[in-house]
């Protein structure tokens, strides 16, 4: 058997493992869809939580803000027409 450190498994398994018990991501791998970023170090430290909607938003370094909700990655204004769709106002704009 052989071991690895988290860093070297995130290149393997295509984004970090969200760790943090509190988010609805919790045990997801996390990617930007628009650069393909899966260093934990390369995304804001912080990560916005809807609890009305259940659903994250991450912001890359480089520049791409998305939302994850029910196991989709949507980039955060596709989410924010979304929201307005249904008669919501997304609480990060």
């Amino acid at each position: 058997m052989m071991k690895m450190r988290d860093d070297e498994l995130e290149n393997i398994s295509g984004g970090f493992e969200e760790k943090n018990k509190a988010l609805d991501t919790y045990g997801m791998e996390i990617k930007c869809p628009s650069c393909g970023n899966t260093k934990k170090e390369r995304f804001s430290p912080v990560a916005f939580k809807d609890p009305k909607t259940g659903s994250v938003e991450y912001r890359c370094n480089c520049g791409c803000a998305f939302v994850c909700y029910e196991k989709q990655v949507i980039l955060k204004q596709d989410w924010i027409d979304k929201c307005k769709e249904k008669k919501y106002t997304y609480p990060f704009q």
